[in-house]
């Protein structure tokens, strides 16, 4: 009897230990995490809303959406971890003028003491414009930083960069380069 009641101690051991060890070996399984999809539609945005989704990294996306309440581009971060997920909206929204050339927003996020993102980005409302080139100045002149630029309807383009770190002052310049890379469009108070 001792045998078996052993035996029995030690299959239920390993039984126990193989279910701990699926449940970490298996991440995002059993609602531990949820799509962006479900995350987006929590908050009422809908496919049709979200323009443009971009990696921050591994675990981060931006999701640039047209918000229906203030009716400009606005962003949100989702960020996925082992066994949650979550989704912030930042609250802003692009104004957009589209008789500008470039349009121009901030956003940003902390997640923690030690991990922030800061967002610039607009709608390029000029067809010729194919690249451009954004500089920011703090306490001292940055280097020109190359713009992500996704297609939009009507041939308008969505442009943004992503920093790590946060800003506390900024001047803003922009450079607008057409297809053979000439300057076709200038702002701000300095060129790159």
């Amino acid at each position: 009897m001792t045998h078996m009641r052993k035996r029995g101690i030690r299959i239920g051991l390993f039984v126990a230990a193989l279910f701990v060890a699926m449940l970490l070996l298996l991440p995002n399984t059993y609602g531990f995490s949820r799509d962006l999809h479900t995350m987006l539609n929590e908050y009422n945005i809908q496919p049709e809303q979200v323009k443009v989704v971009a990696d921050i990294d591994s675990r981060t996306q931006l999701v640039f959406y047209d918000n229906y309440a203030t009716e400009g581009l606005s962003l949100a971060f989702a960020q996925q971890k082992r066994w949650s997920s979550e989704l912030r909206l930042t609250g802003g929204s692009l104004y957009d003028d589209p008789s500008e050339r470039v349009n121009t927003h901030i956003s940003a996020l902390q997640w923690s003491d030690t991990d922030y993102n800061t967002i610039l980005y607009g709608k390029i409302h000029d067809p010729d414009i194919t690249q451009l080139k954004v500089s920011y100045d703090t306490a001292s002149a940055s280097t020109p930083i190359e713009a992500n630029v996704a297609p939009l309807a009507n041939e308008d383009k969505l442009w943004y960069v992503i920093l790590t770190e946060p800003l506390t002052e900024m001047k803003l310049n922009m450079v607008g380069l057409n297809e053979a890379g000439d300057t076709i469009y200038t702002y701000g108070d300095s060129e790159i």
